[in-house]
């Protein structure tokens, strides 16, 4: 029996060493290290951009009833960063929940404006002017 343990034993080596000699596991894509921050152009800027963004508490997790300004830059990159939709089980994904949609613009607002990065759109002009013909 010990000898039927040893040859288990080495065939299991040699599958180990040549599991970790191959770049990647077959069909599963090469990942890349965790970045312990997300880069500024890892991070959208807001389709709308929120007033007071660092006021706006997050809502759920341990970060609950914090406000955005009281996060760490890893923690605020994370609530601004781009996240895999939940599926549902015909595997469409679920809808997004307006309050987590507000806590993210308020996230990227309030990440690029720590940046210097955050780009609004011109004010429209509120004075009208008379231009002759």
């Amino acid at each position: 029996m010990t000898e039927q343990l040893k040859l288990i034993h080495a065939e299991l080596v040699r599958i180990r060493e040549a599991l970790e000699a191959r770049p990647y596991a077959a069909g599963a894509p090469p990942t890349k290290p965790a970045s312990s921050v997300a880069k500024t152009d890892e991070v959208p800027m807001p389709t709308e951009v929120i007033p007071n963004a660092g006021y706006v508490q997050v809502h759920f997790g341990k970060n609950n009833g914090k406000a955005l300004s009281d996060l760490t830059e890893r923690q605020l990159g994370f609530y601004a960063s781009v996240k895999t939709p939940r599926l549902d089980n015909s595997g469409k994904p679920f809808p997004p929940r307006p309050q987590d949609v507000a806590l993210e613009q308020a996230a990227r607002t309030l990440w690029h404006q720590q940046k210097g990065t955050l780009v609004t759109a011109p004010a429209a002009a509120t004075d009208s002017v008379d231009v002759p013909y």
